[in-house]
């Protein structure tokens, strides 16, 4: 009964600390996590989108930029500019950045 009980809590924790996989294998990072700069675009409907970008501070919902109702050119461009400047950028010690081909769509409010 104990070996079962130690077997449980082994998976209970690795179930626990498992973290989302990119396409190579490799951890994504987190945004949660200090020095997480991330950038993601949001579909809202209607051939509209959001782009959001920030850097993780430690907190479950960092702050962040958002910019509304963009238009399929309008976000790929706001993406590729902050994407470029996340490249240069000291803060960012990770990147986790998912452009409009992979964008989700917009929470109901």
């Amino acid at each position: 009964m104990t070996r079962i009980a130690f077997t449980l809590a082994a998976l209970t924790l690795a179930a626990c600390q498992m973290e989302a996989m990119g396409p190579d294998g490799a951890p994504l990072p987190r945004i949660d996590r200090v020095g997480t700069c991330f950038l993601y675009v949001t579909d809202e409907g209607n051939s509209r989108f959001s782009v959001t970008s920030g850097v993780g501070d430690g907190s479950k919902e960092p702050l962040a930029l958002v910019k509304r109702g963009l238009s399929a050119a309008e976000a790929d461009a706001l993406w590729a500019k902050e994407r470029r400047i996340m490249d240069l950028n000291p803060e960012c010690l990770a990147i986790r950045a998912t452009d409009r081909a992979q964008a989700l769509p917009a929470p109901k409010a």
